[in-house]
């Protein structure tokens, strides 16, 4: 077997004879990949440059390059607005590198997947609240953070969103003359959503509602509250340009306040 095997060798030297060009074939190193596809996208050729990171991963999986070409591959996904692909890269670097250096960066654009999914009315508001617990853990994780800082502004219009929402289910229900439902809905938003841009005419929908029903203690307790939360709304002035309302102790609207909780 030995002779056989040396006789192979002999075979695979030969069989390049003088006259045959030997063609040698040289492998791209990572580096040389790696601003490949740095060069890629600067100059916008996003699928191109994603081939040269997988790449990197694929035939140098163990490269000072690989955790930094993964992070690109998502990058490049999100950037081509596939969000789904975007969370499974940034999902599968997370539990490879869980302490990893670019770990805080991956969770942002995880949240950031689920926000821009919420433009999308086809889509479950399940995601919004996806999206918001995202961006909570990234707030509470590290508060000083230039990823915690936009995070508080995206919750902001989160909030808002759902908010919004609720209210126009209310809308749609005092529209159609069923007040009762429609304070159900008011109500959720007064109390899930406090700081909403919405509240103030919330509020006045709400006092508008109690009207319908005839509730004019509850109508009034409802103006009391948005005045004195709001005095310089236009949904305050409105109700104030059509009813005065007389407070006939100094302590009345200390006492409305206290009975917020029984009205919402």
């Amino acid at each position: 077997m030995a002779h056989i095997f040396k006789f192979l060798i002999l075979l695979l030297l030969f069989s390049c004879s003088a006259n045959e060009k030997v063609i040698t074939i040289t492998q791209e190193d990572d580096k040389n990949i790696f601003k490949k596809g740095i060069q890629l996208i600067e100059e916008k050729k996003f699928k191109e440059s994603i081939d040269q990171f997988i790449k990197i991963n694929d035939e140098f999986p163990y490269s000072k390059y690989s955790s930094q070409a993964q992070i690109y591959n998502a990058y490049l996904n999100f950037e081509l607005n596939k969000p789904d692909k975007t969370i499974l890269l940034l999902t599968d670097y997370m539990s490879m590198n869980p302490n990893g250096i670019f770990t805080e960066y991956a969770e942002y654009l995880i949240a950031m997947c689920y926000y821009i999914k919420v433009s999308d009315p086809s889509r479950d508001s399940k995601f919004t609240k996806i999206a918001i617990e995202k961006f909570k853990k990234i707030i509470k994780s590290n508060p000083d953070s230039k990823y915690a800082k936009d995070a508080k502004f995206k919750l902001e219009y989160l909030n808002n969103y759902l908010a919004r929402k609720e209210f126009e289910v209310g809308m749609y229900y005092l529209k159609n003359n069923a007040p009762s439902p429609a304070i159900n809905r008011f109500s959720i938003v007064i109390r899930d959503y406090q700081g909403s841009s919405i509240i103030p005419q919330t509020l006045y929908r709400m006092y508008e509602a109690f009207e319908m029903l005839k509730l004019e203690d509850k109508s009034d307790q409802t103006y009391l509250i948005l005045k004195y939360n709001f005095p310089k709304s236009k949904w305050t002035k409105e109700i104030t340009s059509r009813k005065k309302i007389i407070i006939e102790e100094p302590g009345y609207l200390k006492n409305i306040m206290n009975k917020m909780i029984s009205i919402f």
